[in-house]
């Protein structure tokens, strides 16, 4: 069941993504209050706020090169606070990549497509 107001912090590159995944949510539920970033480091300076969750893209660098990527930042986020709820979201069908952000501690790995929103609406709600 979700907490009152839970803050849900969103780490993707693409602008329109975040945006379109933000809407959902609110849909689902008014009451979260939800932060995008563009990159994983803009995330973590933000970790003061106490998200209750991260949806973390794995592909972080397409836009800004010298960006972390998805592992590095989930590991990073874990060091700081290691009950953090992250969902990773990617668009690789790879059971390795999968697997290694399980390893890494997050708690789904999600596939972008058509299902990708509802599912990661079910795993905030799960662990929230």
């Amino acid at each position: 069941m979700i907490n009152q107001n839970p803050t849900i912090f969103i780490v993707d590159d693409e602008p329109l993504l975040s945006e379109m995944l933000t809407d959902y949510l609110k849909g689902q539920y008014e009451n979260f209050n939800i932060v995008s970033f563009p990159t994983g480091e803009a995330c973590l300076q933000s970790l003061d706020k106490q998200p209750d969750a991260v949806v973390l893209d794995f592909h972080l660098n397409s836009k800004e090169k010298d960006a972390a990527n998805g592992i590095d930042i989930l590991r990073e986020l874990k060091k700081q606070n290691h009950d953090l709820p992250v969902i990773m979201l990617s668009s690789q069908e790879s059971y390795g990549t999968a697997a290694k952000t399980i390893m890494f501690g997050a708690v789904h790995y999600v596939i972008k497509g058509q299902d990708a929103f509802e599912e990661i609406f079910q795993l905030i709600n799960a662990n929230v």
